[in-house]
């Protein structure tokens, strides 16, 4: 009975009791020990203590509790407990040994009390206390404070750094000892103010320990307790560079006003609403409209064409980021071309933003002169050949085709199918260096056989040099390679030629001859020849036996626009060799020229050696089909019957699902209503009604996730900025494109 009473007054105690043995396992516990762990006794009794702790909290318990047992002292110990629901509680146990009726240690007891919320709040009180002296200490403003009668209790870092003085200087000392002398009455007139409850803002001097002089914005309160002083505190900023600033305002702001109005651009200042706050003078020019007009009025009634830009500016104040748009036309008639900045004003109350217009027009009829030329130039002499060649090859593909339809032997018919192969191969690479001459291939640095480069030029040039030029090879034997492009190489040995053939011109027994050697550049000579690394390089030069340069012009040669040509169709436009210079350049090369007036000029580039590649090897082991190792449904979009046709064969004999669309209406409606969905879209870029650019851009917009693969005749570098970042484009396929190559770029995709 006396034990049953003695648990009753353990379960009825306000503080949580407990029990465990030696192993630390619970033998009994009152409800308060239940509540604070919030599961019931009956499960309770029996959970070792290591159970609701982490690792290391129960070796932190384990040594208290072995301290009891050792020593037989109670001890006190604060720590964590984990809940079942993975809350944690802090609580404080008392620790006190258990022994039975014959004082032998049978296990521990103690009380336990949850302090989780006194901990916190004693954890946030530390908190809020080293918050407000970090605050205090390392303020950007001077502050002090004082008893009622002025004499300095605490003080911050800026004050140290501003006076001069250091802390143990101040404390005790009266703030008069900081006053400029003349300042004396106005700081005890701020201190009266400061009792008399008021918060005033005084301009005062502070002298240093130096004698430097500051001026300050002070301002500060006064702290009453039972209606008594007990500490005035001082705030103040150090304003000496904003007085001195001041004094300067005034013709800064007539500075900026000059420079603002003098500008040859356009510039307007808009509001949040669109109206013209400012405007400098080229504005009149622009609209024919005077500034009185314009002040005032929406942007966008300035012209028709201004009406395009609302978009822009209203992204621009949303975004906060500036926009740049080129070659616009903002005027009525159109004539002239601007680059257009739209950046949002920053700092400023009334928000707005700022149009500018730089006017390009002349710059962008200049440029537009000199692609043209170049293009026309390169073109010109090409144009010849390349129409030979492709009649050539048409020849071919006709007769052929011709052969194919009536021979029934397999074998020859087999050689046809070969033949057709190797004659649109090659339509494929004069259509790929017409685009490069075009400037609308994108460089694809790769290991090519400079021989290989060199006899491809001198397959064009014998098509389009005069018979009075001949023109030789000279090869080291060597499989010679270089790290480029393969058409830019071109370009330049064929840049090359065609100058040599000008050189020439008109004289009998003319001479181009090209050769190719290996050199080896030490420190000497790369230094001489002005490249980037030693060792192994390829030496190419081409020599001519034409009129040749003296020294006024050999300097200019590589400067752009810089031209020997007379006047008259032949004209030059000056980039040729400057175009050539940049490349080799920038494959690491060198290009210098040597000449003798009357008797020729030899031209020699050096490029490093890379390792060459066995590309017959590459094409033997590389997996034919390794893209059908997975059958996906294919959307196929294209204008063309015949590609679309040959397209769909080739996926399908790839081992793909394949559906087609003519144009890209076709395909969004495709994709909208098709419920199995679409693995892949091959997507034309030139297409009727809805190019492949806003095809893409529907497709974002009505939340398609579809991958794409986009495919084009041209190159991709001219492509929108935005466009070729669309996150549905996952390869790019260029036309012409056979079946090898579909499956790789298909395995590209689909991996």
């Amino acid at each position: 009975m006396a034990d049953e009473r003695y648990r009753k007054i353990l379960d009825d105690m306000q503080e949580g009791y407990y029990e465990i043995d030696l192993n630390g396992t619970f033998t009994f516990v009152n409800d308060v020990v239940a509540s604070i762990a919030e599961i019931p006794k009956e499960e309770l009794i029996g959970l070792n203590y290591i159970e609701y702790t982490s690792p290391a909290t129960a070796k932190r318990v384990f040594k208290t509790f072995n301290k009891v047992f050792q020593t037989g002292i109670p001890q006190r110990i604060e720590y964590e407990i984990i809940l079942r629901d993975n809350r944690k509680k802090i609580i404080e146990n008392s620790v006190s040994l258990l022994k039975d009726s014959e004082n032998n240690v049978i296990g521990f007891c103690g009380l336990v009390t949850d302090i989780t919320k006194r901990k916190r709040l004693e954890e946030q009180i530390k908190e809020s206390r080293q918050r407000f002296e970090a605050l205090f200490e390392n303020a950007n403003e001077l502050i002090i404070t004082t008893d009622a009668q002025g004499y300095i209790k605490r003080l911050n870092k800026k004050v140290e750094e501003i006076s001069g003085y250091r802390r143990e200087e101040l404390i005790g000392k009266s703030i008069l000892v900081l006053a400029h002398p003349d300042d004396r009455l106005l700081y005890i007139d701020f201190w009266k103010q400061l009792l008399d409850g008021k918060t005033p803002r005084f301009e005062l001097r502070g002298v240093g320990k130096n004698g430097d002089v500051a001026w300050l914005l002070a301002s500060g309160s006064a702290i009453r307790k039972g209606g008594r002083i007990i500490e005035v505190q001082y705030n103040a900023q150090e304003i000496t560079s904003l007085k001195n600033a001041l004094l300067t305002i005034e013709d800064l702001k007539n500075h900026l006003s000059s420079i603002f109005e003098s500008s040859p651009n356009m510039i307007l200042c808009l509001n949040t609403e669109g109206r013209v706050v400012m405007a400098n003078p080229i504005t009149e020019r622009i609209f024919h409209k005077p500034l009185s007009a314009v002040i005032g009025c929406h942007f966008s009634s300035l012209s028709p064409r201004m009406a395009q830009f609302e978009g822009v500016v209203k992204a621009v104040q949303a975004s906060r980021l500036p926009q740049t748009l080129h070659e616009e036309r903002i005027k009525e008639d159109g004539r002239e071309i601007f680059d257009v900045i739209v950046y949002p004003l920053v700092g400023g109350k009334q928000g707005g933003v700022v149009f500018t217009a730089v006017d390009i027009t002349e710059k962008k009829e200049m440029e537009l002169q000199l692609v043209h030329a170049q293009k026309m130039e390169t073109i010109g002499e090409l144009a010849g050949g390349v129409a030979h060649d492709f009649n050539n090859i048409f020849t071919g593909i006709t007769g052929n085709v011709s052969m194919l339809r009536f021979t029934t032997d397999e074998e020859k018919r087999q050689q046809y199918l070969k033949s057709l192969e190797n004659i649109t191969e090659r339509a494929r690479g004069l259509t790929r260096q017409i685009l490069a001459f075009s400037k609308r291939n994108e460089g694809n640095p790769e290991v090519i056989l400079v021989d290989s480069a060199v006899r491809e030029v001198m397959d064009i040039s014998t098509k389009s040099i005069p018979k009075n030029v001949r023109i030789e090879y000279t090869s080291s034997g060597k499989d010679l390679s270089v790290f480029m492009d393969h058409t830019h190489l071109v370009q330049v040995l064929l840049n090359l030629v065609v100058n040599a053939k000008d050189a020439i011109g008109s004289n009998q027994d003319g001479r181009i001859s090209i050769s190719v050697s290996p050199m080896l550049v030490d420190k000497e000579s790369r230094r001489q020849y002005l490249l980037g690394s030693i060792g192994r390089h390829v030496r190419i030069e081409v020599a001519d036996n034409g009129c040749g340069m003296d020294m006024s012009v050999l300097p200019k040669i590589f400067d752009p626009f810089f031209t020997t040509k007379q006047k008259g169709p032949n004209k030059g436009t000056g980039l040729g060799l400057s175009i050539a210079y940049n490349i080799i350049k920038n494959a690491g090369g060198s290009i210098q020229v040597s000449s003798t007036p009357g008797k020729g000029s030899t031209f020699t580039v050096l490029l490093p050696v890379a390792k060459a590649r066995d590309k017959s090897k590459d094409h033997e082991t590389r997996p034919m089909q390794t893209a059908a190792r997975q059958s996906a449904r294919i959307l196929m979009v294209d204008d063309e019957d015949m590609l679309r046709d040959i397209g769909k064969d080739m996926l399908c004999m790839l081992g793909h699902s394949v559906t087609t669309a003519t144009n890209g209406r076709e395909c969004i409606d495709i994709l909208k209503n098709d419920p199995d969905g679409f693995d892949l879209v091959i997507l034309d870029m030139i297409m009727p009604e809805l190019d492949g650019y806003h095809t893409l851009q529907q497709m974002k917009a009505l939340g398609l996730s579809t991958r794409v693969i986009i495919s084009s005749g041209f190159s991709f570098e001219h492509e929108k900025e935005d466009f070729l970042e669309n996150p549905l484009i996952v390869a790019r396929l260029n036309k012409p494109f056979n079946l090898e190559e579909l499956s790789q770029v298909l395995d590209e995709a689909l991996s």
